[in-house]
């Protein structure tokens, strides 16, 4: 199956608002610094006369940095290597995630680079929040400027004259310019879609158990949708709303997303309170469409789901397909607290959800009409998120070795 582009469906700019709001959820003050130092890149690039195509991967990076916070101690690594390996393996960006890791050598071949732009503006970030004094963070980078190159130190010193760069971050200036550039950025329907998939898979992405489960819900409810005679900017709708239907998810503990028992009743309540999670990081960003689809995916049509307890005559064809396509992913997959169905025990499961009046009688039936067709493809695409999360393990693991060869050679 082809990607469906979706470049009419999702405004770039209103991506990188659910993908700030998205962070924010995980952590306010590593967003925080991030939205600073994108600032700082920005005005640095300015300075400089970096072109916009590159100017804008790098505010990218910027609003990603440190990413991999999330996983560092999971991993046993650091967060660059944790930030580098996501953002290579997940973003729209990734021929120029090797700053991260080599910034003192930077091999990638981008003349527009000058140089160590990215570790020049990001130490300089840090020193001012650590010294809150613009003219002493340039003098600590005036002291290492061993470290970086003249013309990145030259664009620093412009700057910390020009700006009273303290005032800025304290009124949300930073905030107020970041968001008016990324608001201009376009990406590809193809880059659009690795965007979405990039902040679902935050939970996913070292989990082999759940890898992919928002994608592979995304290609069952755009197969069944196209099977059903749906529209096509219907079936792309349903294909963005399962990318983003389990974003919510980055507000609920991980002790209890990866608990291997059953829940409790109180673990249970916490959980599906993710569905209102989402519709809030979604709402006024994506269309109305799009977030009722993600925010209704487990209802049931005899009003025993959730959120709201919804009855049929409140669910339309479109939320139908996307609840059923959620429960086949979930079914079929591996998860912490289950192994993976066969099709048989899928669809004896399915048909008794559909007797006991749960969910919609025709979409489990143009699945099982269907289903070899599905699976292929479903499987398909698993098969190589595996293969994915191997090279990340195989490249987690050499850039860990290197590390440590390289700390080895200092201490001697």
């Amino acid at each position: 199956m082809r990607e469906p582009r979706c470049n009419n469906i999702v405004p770039s700019k209103n991506l990188w608002e659910i993908a700030i709001d998205f962070l924010g959820k995980i952590d306010k003050k590593l967003i925080d610094f991030n939205l600073k130092l994108a600032y700082i890149m920005y005005k640095v690039c300015r300075i400089e006369k970096i072109p916009y195509n590159v100017t804008s991967k790098l505010v990218f990076l910027s609003c990603f940095n440190d990413v991999g916070k999330l996983y560092e101690l999971e991993n046993k690594t650091d967060s660059t290597i944790e930030t580098y390996l996501f953002l290579k393996y997940f973003s729209p960006v990734k021929d120029y995630t090797i700053i991260l890791l080599d910034q003192n050598k930077t091999r990638i071949s981008i003349p527009a680079i000058k140089g160590l732009v990215y570790k020049a503006c990001k130490d300089y970030t840090n020193y001012l929040l650590k010294t809150n004094n613009k003219e002493e963070a340039l003098k600590a980078i005036l002291e290492n400027k061993s470290e970086y190159k003249l013309i990145d130190i030259k664009a620093l010193e412009i700057l910390t004259k020009k700006n009273d760069l303290i005032y800025e971050f304290n009124s949300y200036h930073y905030k107020t310019i970041v968001y008016k550039y990324i608001s201009k950025m376009i990406f590809s329907g193809k880059e659009k879609n690795k965007f979405i998939l990039m902040l679902s898979s935050l939970f996913e992405m070292y989990s082999a158990q759940t890898l992919y489960h928002s994608k592979v819900t995304a290609i069952i409810s755009y197969m069944l949708a196209k099977e059903m005679h749906l529209k096509n900017k219907r079936a792309k709708k349903l294909y963005i709303a399962g990318l983003c239907h389990d974003l919510g998810k980055v507000c609920i503990p991980l002790k209890i997303l990866e608990k291997p028992d059953k829940l409790t009743d109180r673990e249970f309540s916490i959980m599906k309170k993710h569905v209102s999670y989402t519709k809030d990081i979604l709402n006024s960003k994506m269309d109305y469409e799009i977030v009722e689809l993600a925010y209704r995916h487990h209802e049931k049509l005899d009003g025993s789901g959730y959120p709201n307890k919804l009855s049929k005559d409140y669910l339309t064809i479109d939320q139908r397909i996307l609840e059923v396509s959620d429960i086949i992913s979930a079914l079929i997959a591996k998860r912490s607290y289950k192994e993976a169905w066969d099709i048989d025990k899928t669809i004896e499961i399915l048909d008794d959800l559909v007797n006991n009046g749960k969910i919609d009688k025709d979409v489990v039936e143009t699945f099982k009409k269907n289903q070899k067709k599905i699976l292929k493809t479903t499987d398909d695409f698993t098969n190589q998120a595996l293969k994915t999360y191997e090279k990340i393990n195989k490249e987690r693991e050499n850039l860990i070795r290197k590390k440590n060869n390289n700390d080895a050679k200092m201490v001697q």
